[in-house]
This record gives C-alpha cells, sequence and structure tokens, in this order.
C-alpha cells in the first residue's frame, strides 16, 4: 500500500477464533462524498503479547482478501477474511486501508434475500441464502459475507465467493461457514458489487 486513505475511517477490526478457524472482520466508514472502489486494505493479526501471526500479504491471495470492492459514500462497510492462517492463539487485529479509486458511473445493486441459518452434523453453523443482481454487469467473484453481533460484539463471521452472478434477476443460491458461534446473535448479510 502506498498511502493510507484518509477519507476511510476503520471503526472496528475483530478477530475470531474458534475451532472451525480465524476470521477478521473489520466495519469502515467512507466519510467522503464519493464512492470507492478497490481500496486496498493491509491486515495484522497478533496474539496477547503483541507479536504478529498473520498478515494479509501474501503473494497468491485472491483480491478479495486484500482490496474492499465497494465503499459507498457516507456509509459503513464490512469486510470479510475467513482464510487467516495464524500459527497461535490470535488476541487482536487492526487494518489500514489505502486509497481506492472514485466510483464513475451507477453502481451495480444486488440483494441478499431467503436467508436462513442452519447447523451441519451438529457442529459446523451455517447461513443460506440466494443473491440477486438487479444491474446490467455481470459480477464476477462476488463476495457474499455474513457477521452475527451479540450486542456490539461480533461473535460469529464467514463468507461465500460466487465465481458469476448473472445480470437482472438471477437468484444464485450461496452457503456460508460461520468461524465462531453465531447462535443466538443478530445476522447481517451483504453482497457488495465487485465488477463495475
Amino acid at each position: 500500500m502506498t498511502k493510507e486513505s484518509p477519507s476511510v475511517k476503520v471503526l472496528q477490526s475483530t478477530v475470531i477464533h474458534s475451532s472451525s478457524g480465524t476470521a477478521v472482520v473489520v466495519a469502515l466508514r467512507n466519510t467522503s462524498t464519493h464512492t470507492l472502489e478497490n481500496a486496498p486494505i493491509e491486515v495484522t493479526v497478533r496474539d496477547a503479547h503483541g507479536s504478529v501471526l498473520y498478515q494479509n500479504n501474501a503473494s497468491g491471495l485472491e483480491p478479495s482478501l486484500s482490496t474492499v470492492s465497494l465503499l459507498p459514500a457516507d456509509r459503513e462497510t464490512i469486510w470479510v477474511d475467513d482464510q487467516v492462517t495464524a500459527s497461535g492463539t490470535p488476541a487482536s487485529a487492526s487494518a489500514l486501508v489505502g486509497e481506492g479509486t472514485q466510483a464513475s458511473g451507477s453502481i451495480p445493486e444486488l440483494s441478499v434475500t431467503g436467508t436462513h441459518p442452519s447447523t451441519e452434523a451438529g457442529t459446523e453453523a451455517t447461513i443460506s441464502g440466494s443473491v440477486t443482481n438487479h444491474s446490467q454487469t455481470t459480477q464476477q467473484n462476488l463476495v457474499v459475507y455474513a457477521v452475527a453481533r451479540s450486542g456490539a460484539k461480533i461473535v460469529a463471521a464467514g463468507r461465500a465467493v460466487l465465481p458469476e452472478v448473472p445480470v437482472k434477476g438471477t437468484n444464485v443460491p450461496f452457503q456460508i461457514y460461520f468461524v465462531g458461534d453465531p447462535s443466538g446473535a443478530q445476522i447481517q448479510t451483504g453482497a457488495p458489487a465487485t465488477t463495475f
């Protein structure tokens, strides 16, 4: 990252660690009057002693694990990395966001519908649903995320990547496996556009 964005504020960085893995959830707010696309994000996970366990800067990482595809103007955005490979017990996460590209034209709108949580084989909690693309732009490698909050605390999170979501009203199903325990929590889902 060359330069930290002055207009994107990191509101909250949470690390979730459970038997099913480790995830980082970052809540961001774009304080500018412009929608931003593809802002780089750097995440660092540390243990209780402050030692670095993980950073999302490995070569070959899929783009959605190192960029925030869409930051609408003056709105909060959730970003999830559920591919954290930490050798040790993570205690904290921090994030820096770089300059995104100013969006031009209309932003593709997508909606997540029909969500229902379930537990597979008594162990892994999942949430299923479908994504509808309301735009004229086919979405490539669309990330659907789910975050479970208990009060102000984020207790579980996960994401699914859909290789393609066709244009105008096609429903594409997804299933997300949670890291953490979403039982009794409020679940928030989203699918920010990735192709403009």
